[in-house]
């Protein structure tokens, strides 16, 4: 018979630490499921986003409060500096042809810690200009739900602003590409804490839709990314197709990315399978992991 020790030392081996967001995304994450806590206003009532929540566009329209969570993590309970907030859309246009990867729909350098809140978290405050503000999701109406994307870095004294990204700001927002900002800023690749959220803006989705993690959208979820935790695949009588001239097509993936401000996307990250054969949920991550375990109790 195992150990209690040992059976713990198994699941570590077995079962990967969660992510946020999913690891089969590609993108940075951040490690052990560290959610950064990210509040919507809606309208004095306030709303708190869970992973992998459906919304249409009028809830995420207005700027959120953002706050990390001391107890989630042994680096952020330690670490007394600023931090880099950042928001991105991997899938404009459209999740099936992301030819606009990334948007950046906030960009927020030198946010402090405000006091600890009755929940034990702790916002993060903005002390300057933002360099580019916030701005909330709107992909064209024909288009499949888009993942947002809201990171948390540790902005630590080796934090440098890289010229080649100067020219970013509330009008130039396309073709961000993340993971050279992360590397020429000294930001890292790992982020503090992490969230992401789908929104839609097709015209049968009520625009003040919300929905929790795993629901479906009243007109289907066309060519939706799914791969890692998130809303199943439904059936869509009229799937999304990605013509750019479609009327009611929003301006998101409209606004220049040429000029000052820096490098493509190109290459900074595949993207999933839109596929629903590629959902991958943590309940199956859990299914294996006992599996495992009842083989090795069993040979024991």
């Amino acid at each position: 018979m195992l150990s209690f020790s040992a059976l713990s030392l198994l699941f570590l081996a077995v079962g990967p630490a969660l992510a946020i967001p999913p690891p089969d995304f590609g993108f940075p994450e951040a490690p052990n499921d560290t959610a950064l806590a990210v509040t919507f206003p809606n309208n004095g009532s306030p709303l708190v986003v869970a992973e992998a929540q459906l919304f249409g566009v009028t809830i995420p329209s207005q700027e959120p409060t953002v706050a990390v969570d001391p107890s989630r993590s042994a680096s952020i309970a330690s670490y007394n500096g600023s931090y880099t907030l950042l928001m991105v859309d991997p899938d404009a246009r459209y999740p099936e042809a992301p030819t606009s990867r990334f948007i950046l729909h906030w960009l927020q350098t030198n946010m402090t810690t405000g006091p600890q809140a009755a929940d034990g978290t702790t916002q993060l405050i903005n002390t300057t200009q933002p360099r580019a503000p916030y701005r909330g999701p709107a992909p064209p109406t024909n288009s499949s739900a888009h993942r947002y994307i809201l990171y948390a870095f540790f902005q630590h004294e080796n934090f440098t602003f890289p010229p080649a990204f100067e020219g970013y700001n509330a009008t130039n927002r396309t073709s961000f590409n993340l993971t050279d900002f992360l590397d020429q800023s000294n930001l890292g690749q790992t982020a503090a804490a992490a969230m992401y959220y789908f929104a839609s803006n097709q015209t049968g989705v009520p625009p003040d839709f919300v929905a929790a993690a795993g629901a479906t959208y009243p007109s289907g979820n066309g060519q939706m990314i799914t791969a890692g935790p998130g809303p199943s695949i439904a059936p869509s009588s009229t799937p999304a197709t990605a013509t750019a001239s479609a009327t009611g097509a929003s301006s998101e993936g409209s606004s220049s990315g040429s000029g000052s401000g820096g490098p493509s996307a190109t290459g900074s990250a595949a993207s999933a399978s839109p596929s629903s054969d590629a959902v991958k949920t943590r309940a199956g991550l859990g299914v294996v992991m006992i599996a495992c375990t009842l083989i090795v109790l069993t040979f024991a």
